[in-house]
């Protein structure tokens, strides 16, 4: 009997740990002998505690912020995310107009526009779109992405290979969605499952894209090569207009993230007992599944004092051996080597989540690092590793 205890990260609030909690629940569905406990500790974390009055314009500058990301085969999600109607607008702006036909054709687009109206999703896309919480988003992200001049401007240049457009609509629905469920959600901001689940995503997609009459949904190389640029650019050239009409905005998407570091660097100790309290109750063998921040505290309080009732430590985004590679770790110098009582410690880390780090170097024979791929662009990519395969077959392997 194992008890796997969630440790989250930085920046986490309860809606967002209720929502990774539950992820790691369906992963554990079906292993005997284990019990799943919380150890959430955002309730210590940072605080607005004189709602924003050191932040000038904030009670003004509260919308919802935009940002850019860079764009490759998987980032390109991170510029739908942003900008849902991005892959409509560049298609449109291929063609150049409207397609003439031959008398009495009925045009190619019209005939997509109506199924797009019309379609009631099946059981099984119902399902996903539900698993995706995005289900409730999803009316409004249709009637949204109709009504705009990129989708309308789209399917009037769409010729009678609708292969890309099927593709487009699909995605730009699924991004529109997912942009009207995390907004739903309050301050708090918790990112809606399809947004930390790659292999959810990509299934609506291509149950999307058949109830819209079937094709391939691989990004087009045309339409990556029109938009390689636009990420970048809309960070260099839009990112401080935007930051200052929405400085407040700003503000509260991102100040927990920083904020928790910055209180935990100033008074981790806090954190570290609420910690501890929670794995003293745990029955033992104790499996820490520590997330970001939530892994350099589990770690200097397992250098700091014995917890002989874990079994595994495993750090999913962590930045542990970074900070004690730039002596920033609390609890060890560097050149100083983990204590012998340290509990086996598996570190999971994604290229793609720049977050991430590999212990294996600086604590020589004390951490096996496993690469993972969480098939989503930074920073979604941090938030993804409990709903990846990969990372139980890794965690399951090192039970054995």
């Amino acid at each position: 009997m194992s008890t796997f205890l969630f440790v989250h990260g930085t920046g986490v609030r309860e809606t967002a740990y209720n929502q990774s909690f539950g992820q790691i629940a369906t992963a554990l569905e079906g292993r005997p002998g284990t019990t799943l406990a919380r150890c959430y500790w955002g309730g210590l974390g940072a605080q607005l505690s004189c709602n924003g009055a050191s932040i000038p314009t904030y009670d003004t500058t509260r919308g919802f912020p935009e940002a850019g990301a860079e764009l490759e085969e998987v980032e390109f999600w991170g510029l739908l995310y942003r900008d849902p109607l991005c892959e409509l607008r560049a298609l449109a702006a291929r063609a150049g107009g409207r397609q003439e036909l031959p008398p009495g054709t009925v045009p190619p687009g019209r005939v997509l526009d109506q199924r797009v109206k019309i379609l009631q999703p099946s059981p099984e896309l119902a399902s996903k779109l539900q698993r995706g919480e995005i289900d409730a988003a999803f009316p409004g992200a249709r009637a949204a992405v109709t009504a705009s001049n990129a989708y309308r401007e789209a399917l009037l240049a769409a010729p009678a290979a609708l292969a890309e457009y099927r593709v487009a609509i699909a995605r730009a629905l699924i991004g529109e969605a997912a942009v009207q469920a995390e907004q739903a959600t309050g301050e708090e901001r918790a990112l809606p499952a399809v947004r930390t689940d790659a292999d959810l995503r990509d299934e609506i997609v291509r149950l999307l894209v058949e109830e819209l009459g079937g094709q391939e949904y691989g990004i087009g190389g045309w339409v990556k090569k029109q938009l390689g640029g636009l990420a970048v650019g809309a960070g260099s050239r839009l990112g401080t207009f935007y930051a200052r009409r929405r400085r407040g905005a700003v503000t509260d998407a991102t100040y927990p993230f920083p904020g928790d570091i910055l209180l935990y660097q100033a008074r981790g100790g806090e954190i570290r007992r609420f910690i501890r309290n929670f794995l003293l109750e745990a029955s033992p063998p104790v499996v820490v599944l520590a997330h970001s921040l939530g892994g350099i505290a589990c770690v200097d309080l397992l250098i700091e004092e014995p917890c002989e009732g874990v079994e595994l430590l495993v750090t999913a985004g962590s930045q542990a051996p970074f900070l004690y590679e730039i002596g920033a770790l609390q609890s060890l110098a560097t050149g100083q080597p983990l204590p012998e009582r340290f509990p086996r410690w598996l570190n999971l880390y994604d290229r793609r989540d720049f977050l991430s780090y590999v212990g294996e170097k600086v604590f020589p024979g004390r951490v096996r690092d496993v690469e993972v791929n969480n098939r989503q662009p930074f920073p979604e990519s941090h938030s993804a590793y409990w709903t990846n395969p990969a990372v139980w077959d890794a965690i399951f392997r090192e039970l054995k």
